[in-house]
């Protein structure tokens, strides 16, 4: 892509040079407020705001923010007012050439406002789009691919990892700080890009010599100078790095100590603790998010360090205080507003605040420091799950699954967002006959449906386990364990029944419920009236000790299919009691794809789901894939690549990154929909062989109003 050749009389005044601009990005206007759930059409501060990694502004003083955890990009106009400009809330990569709003975006960070247009750092779809003036979204460097690098050529074929935040020079070159790789890269005004700082290798080094010889550390917020100079927040060193015009690299701040020191004296010789971002005023002042220390520290020209804002409390202490005694908690990104005023995402205070630099007045523009309650009511994206497990889809195609660490069951709805449904959230077994909204679960493990919406959902304390029905009306009940382990009960109401380790519940379509007990060694099925009765007990003690039944489903004309973990296989207990093996030849390995499943490795497998073409559904949770069978017996990989990590929403699922896939179904359309649960997302496979998550956002805690948000980060050095 050509820019537009810029003179600086063109730039509005701000070293950062975030602010150049002709127009602030409209709003679709047949969808004014689209996301009103999210505060859209309010002021800013009534919004919830969680997990901001990037703001910038524009010369019409609209303040842009990328919600992360919403795969959003907001938008603060002048009068307070907030809007989403960007992003449907589903982590995922699509909508190059339509609206922005109907676009997936996956862990946006960075922002920049250039000569009209928008550019975002979708961090986890390794590329960089571009939002234009009509709101129109399209990729601006990047293919997809997590790697390094394809450097002089143009910037649409190369190679991101995790780009974190970007940045424009006054003659129209972009600069992105490319994170994962850690080098800092530049696309020329021609669209060619190339490595202007690191090697690659991440460490540190390099000081006083050329920019592209030193070693940089996970390399997050970058800005340039007026002088042309280049700065960037060197996190995983702890420093701020400088790029003079020459391409000479030195240290400005911070001493690779993670600690916090040194105010009053040299910023070389100071102790930051992961700073994330930096900005540079007219005057030369440089501002720097010294994240961990919960501070913006300040160097002035001598290269002197001082706390500008924050001290060692975290706690929030409002906006009526001096700017040095306003507490911040973990300040994330900064961008200036105009030339007098400094804009701080104060993330997990879940505000982003501006400061008069000259006043020292400090105020909220956005944010009601309010997380979302537990996630709920907002995008599943943005929502964070702990260890998910069971799923489910009912009539109406809401997606319904068990969160298990967080003892509830949650459930995705068509226009994707996120409620909890059954469970207060206390471990226990009470409140049978009420709501189950209002019970008690422990543990719940494994979700089954039938025709008639009813939930089937396994639960354990300690050792012992029990399943509990939650009717179409919303209405839980006790339905099978007498909460003790051991395996009796035949014969009898499955309530008075023992189980030892239930690994999966189903159904078929007459109403009866199936249960597969690993331990037990054993398939138990409940009838319609609730009695309790083992289904070929003797064949299957023939087939010996290392037979333990997982994943259990039951086929079009009522054979039971389950997945032989102990042995590495798949079985079939035929109609007439006879149990074949269909697959597997008991090799601990995933291999013969494309040939028959008989002589197929299959590793450890779980979960299983028939698909609307007949086709036969396997979570491998150690090989981190899912198989298919289809009706000639031949078996393929379905999704992930085997390499277990979290990467490749919007591509094919086969290309993906997943780790323990444990559970799964198909809705009515044909997608699958499957717990990704080291992820702590759920995930979606559509008709096409695409891959998007549709909850969670890989963190896991559990956010409550009036409660200090507990999350820990994975994938995120």
């Amino acid at each position: 892509m050509t820019f537009k050749s810029l003179t600086l009389n063109s730039i509005f005044l701000t070293t950062t040079l975030s602010l150049i601009a002709c127009s602030s990005l409209p709003v679709q206007a047949n969808e004014a407020y689209p996301y009103k759930s999210l505060g859209d059409g309010k002021p800013g501060t009534s919004a919830v705001l969680t997990l901001v990694d990037g703001i910038t502004t524009d010369p019409a003083g609209n303040i842009y923010i990328s919600h992360r955890s919403q795969n959003r990009i907001r938008k603060v106009s002048p009068d307070g007012i907030i809007t989403t400009i960007a992003g449907t809330g589903i982590a995922g990569y699509g909508g190059d050439g339509g609206p922005a709003l109907d676009a997936f975006l996956n862990f946006p960070a960075g922002l920049v406002f250039h000569n009209g247009n928008l550019y975002v750092a979708d961090r986890n779809n390794h590329r960089i789009r571009q939002i234009d003036s009509k709101g129109i979204i399209t990729t601006f460097a990047g293919t997809g691919t997590p790697d390094c690098c394809e450097d002089d050529g143009p910037a649409i074929k190369a190679l991101l990892h995790f780009p974190s935040d970007v940045d424009f020079d006054s003659t129209g070159n972009l600069y992105i700080s490319d994170r994962s790789n850690n080098r800092i890269r530049k696309v020329d005004v021609n669209g060619t890009i190339t490595t202007v700082a690191g090697l690659g290798k991440a460490g540190f080094g390099g000081d006083f010599g050329l920019a592209e010889d030193a070693l940089l550390k996970y390399p997050f917020g970058i800005c340039l100078d007026g002088e042309g100079n280049l700065l960037i927040a060197d996190r995983g060193n702890n420093r701020v790095r400088k790029v003079d015009r020459r391409g000479i690299i030195t240290t400005i701040a911070g001493n690779s100590t993670h600690s916090f020191g040194g105010d009053y004296g040299p910023a070389n010789q100071s102790s930051l603790a992961y700073p994330t971002d930096v900005v540079v005023d007219s005057a030369g002042i440089i501002y720097i998010a010294d994240r961990n220390n919960n501070r913006i520290r300040k160097v002035d020209q001598l290269g002197v360090i001082t706390t500008f804002m924050g001290f060692s409390e975290k706690e929030f202490n409002g906006d009526n205080e001096i700017v040095a005694e306003t507490t911040l908690h973990l300040p994330f990104a900064l961008a200036l507003y105009g030339e007098d005023r400094l804009l701080v995402a104060d993330r997990n205070h879940f505000r982003v605040r501006r400061v008069d630099l000259k006043g020292y007045r400090v105020e909220t523009v956005a944010g009601n420091g309010k997380s979302f309650f537990r996630g709920d009511g907002g995008p599943g994206g943005g929502a964070t799950l702990d260890a998910p497990s069971g799923i489910v889809v009912d009539s109406r195609e809401n997606v319904l699954f068990a969160d298990r660490l967080h003892q509830r069951v949650r459930k995705v709805a068509p226009d994707g967002i996120i409620r909890s449904v059954f469970g207060n959230g206390k471990q226990g077994s009470e409140g049978n006959k009420g709501p189950a909204s209002e019970a008690a679960l422990h543990l719940p493990d494994v979700l089954a449906i039938d025709r008639g919406d009813n939930i089937y959902i396994t639960q354990r304390s300690g050792n012992v386990w029990i399943v509990r029905k939650v009717n179409a009306q919303g209405v839980i009940t006790h339905f099978a364990g007498n909460g003790t382990q051991g395996n009796s009960g035949d014969g009898g109401p499955a309530t008075e029944a023992s189980f030892h380790t239930i690994s999966d519940i189903n159904t078929d379509p007459a109403g009866n419920v199936y249960i597969a007990d690993s331990v037990n060694r054993n398939i138990r099925k409940i009838d319609t009236q609730g009695v309790i009765s083992t289904i070929a007990e003797k064949s299957l003690v023939s087939l010996g000790v290392e037979v333990h039944p997982n994943g259990i489903v039951i086929d079009k004309v009522g054979n039971i299919i389950f997945s032989d973990s102990g042995s590495s296989k798949l079985r079939r207990i035929n109609l007439d009691g006879a149990i074949i093996t269909i697959a597997g030849t008991g090799d601990f390995k995933d291999h013969g794809d494309g040939g028959p499943a008989l002589q197929a490795g299959i590793r450890s497998p779980g979960g299983l789901t028939m698909g609307p073409d007949g086709a036969l559904y396997i979570a491998e949770q150690t090989s981190h894939r899912i198989r298919r069978i289809d009706s000639n017996g031949i078996i393929e990989t379905y999704a992930g690549n085997g390499v277990p990590g979290y990467s490749g929403d919007g591509g094919p699922a086969d290309e993906a990154n997943i780790k323990s896939p444990f559970r799964m179904m198909f809705d009515q359309k044909g997608n699958l929909y499957f717990s990704d649960r080291d992820n702590n997302r759920i995930r979606k496979v559509d008709t096409e062989g695409i891959i998007t998550t549709v909850a969670g956002h890989g963190n896991i805690g559990w956010m409550q109003d009036g409660l200090e948000v507990r999350i820990t980060v994975h994938n995120f050095p």
